[in-house]
């Protein structure tokens, strides 16, 4: 569907009367996406009334380049010279609005969406105009991606769980052969891998033995980094995407035991993440279908069973973040987080998110990660889950 109607409907239906938009030199990803990556060098606002075509209101410095065919198609170009002049700009053209969508969130807690300044906001708020945050419309352009994206996105996830067990099976035979294995070479061994298979990533995975998984952003290096011993917990997470524009990232977790068998107090641990993964899934294929589901009410599910099982204190991140067309697999749509920040943004059709709640407590850390697409308003589990932990020699 063309954007622009898009807006307007969604406007329409959320009663209300614009969204706008504030940018300077090409800082706001959204409205460059409409624009281009013009030379612009001064304030422009992006305004797209909700019955009414879109207009820009710029400088006359910046009209040279917004002279263009598309641009005069899509946007009437209101011209100020002076700092008063778009003042007063802004008074007139915004006089019959009431309620408008700028890009901010509540009390800050969402940067990708906290684009338009505390001045330009404010000065809005003085005009009598109530200020609603754009986040859940900004999704839409951000977040959402089409049927390519979620064919690349698959493919990506398949490739990505065969490595998972191309790392294990190398610890194995490291072991089996040497004695020992070691977190730096397995992290590059998947490494190579991901490349050999036409993906990109934007760091190298995470491989981690037990009080080194307690760090949850913890990564071997060349110079920093432990041997992999029979008896050792194995944490490994990694992601990639294809190497396509269009490309979204797998991104995944497993755990291992360097042994035959898995001792009772790793497997009870992990089956402890397992349920909350599994009730996540239940809470999201129950109410999606029903309702508008936040990424907050999410966290909520899974922090309460980790919680409950007297781990809570040892689960130090949201439960998940934002997957999409992006050079990171942290894109910026809804996260599913009521812990880092309260994200009330809606979990909508075309966009993915990962599951990875971790217990990270002083003898060894564990986390476990899916990554979940929404379709029809249904989750679709589309990274696989992890049932145990793999007794890596066994």
């Amino acid at each position: 569907m063309d954007r622009f109607v898009t807006i307007q409907e969604e406007l329409t239906k959320q009663q209300i009367d614009a969204w706008i938009l504030v940018d300077y030199e090409n800082r706001n990803p959204t409205m460059v996406s409409f624009l281009g990556d013009k030379m612009l060098t001064r304030k422009i606002l992006m305004v797209f009334p909700k019955d009414a075509k879109p207009y820009l209101i710029c400088h006359v410095i910046d009209t040279i380049f917004l002279q263009d065919p598309e641009t005069q198609a899509h946007f009437d170009l209101k011209v100020y010279h002076t700092w008063q002049e778009m003042l007063t700009l802004e008074k007139e053209c915004f006089h019959s609005y009431h309620r408008v969508y700028m890009d901010i969130s509540e009390n800050g807690l969402l940067p990708r969406v906290s684009l338009a300044d505390y001045g330009s906001v404010s000065y809005l708020q003085s005009l009598g105009i109530e200020i609603r945050s754009s986040a859940n419309l900004l999704q839409i352009f951000q977040a959402q991606y089409g049927e390519k994206s979620y064919q690349l996105q698959r493919q990506a996830d398949a490739l990505a769980l065969k490595i998972k067990d191309e790392a294990f099976a190398k610890i194995k035979a490291d072991i089996e052969q040497n004695g020992v294995s070691d977190e730096y070479q397995i992290q590059q061994f998947i490494a190579k891998r991901f490349h050999e298979e036409g993906m990109v990533y934007d760091d190298p995975p995470i491989v981690a033995i037990n009080h080194n998984a307690s760090n949850p952003h913890y990564g071997p290096t060349s110079k920093v980094s432990s041997p992999i011993h029979v008896g050792d917990v194995v944490l490994i997470d990694m992601w990639a995407k294809m190497d396509d524009p269009l490309g979204v990232y797998a991104d995944i977790t497993w755990m291992g035991y360097v042994g035959k068998k898995v001792p009772a107090f790793v497997a009870e641990r992990f089956q402890i993440l397992k349920e909350a993964i599994d009730h996540a899934v239940s809470f999201l294929e129950e109410n999606l279908p029903q309702r508008e589901v936040l990424g907050y009410e999410v966290d909520d599910v899974v922090r309460k069973d980790i919680t409950d099982k007297g781990y809570g204190e040892y689960f130090t991140h949201r439960t998940g973040h934002n997957i999409s067309v992006d050079i990171s697999p942290h894109g910026p749509g809804a996260n599913i987080d009521d812990y880092e920040s309260h994200d009330t943004r809606a979990l909508i059709n075309g966009t993915s998110f990962s599951l990875e709640p971790g217990i990270y407590a002083p003898d060894f850390g564990m986390r476990s990660e899916t990554n979940v697409y929404v379709e029809n308003r249904h989750p679709i589990v589309v990274a696989g889950r992890q049932k145990e932990v793999i007794a890596i020699l066994k």
